[in-house]
């Protein structure tokens, strides 16, 4: 779970400095960058939202032990994880090949 949320604060760190890059001055010169943040930022926010469902309680649950329960849980498996963290590093990885296409 650490793993996770340290990649999660990572990418999300630096997608938000890429993405004020972006809407600078120079921005015009970030012809690789710009589309790549659009797609991956979509892609990223329905990833994320997709975990946050999955590890807030449902509001219907009926009583407090089955709550109690269910948030003590980890919801996802270790290949949920690890897949999770593919796609994060995917994301990490297109980014930097963005931003250097973009300084030569």
């Amino acid at each position: 779970m650490n793993d996770l949320m340290n990649s999660i604060m990572a990418l999300q760190t630096a997608f938000q400095q890429v993405s004020h890059l972006a809407k600078g001055p120079g921005a015009t010169k970030l012809i690789a960058l710009k589309p790549l943040l659009e797609s991956s930022s979509l892609e990223l926010e329905n990833e994320f939202n997709r975990i946050l469902r999955i590890l807030q309680p449902g509001l219907r649950q009926k009583t407090k032990k089955k709550l109690l329960r269910q948030r003590l849980k980890w919801p996802f498996q270790k290949v949920d994880v690890e897949q999770i963290l593919q796609l994060l590093e995917r994301h990490k990885s297109d980014l930097t090949l963005a931003m250097n296409a973009d300084q030569m």
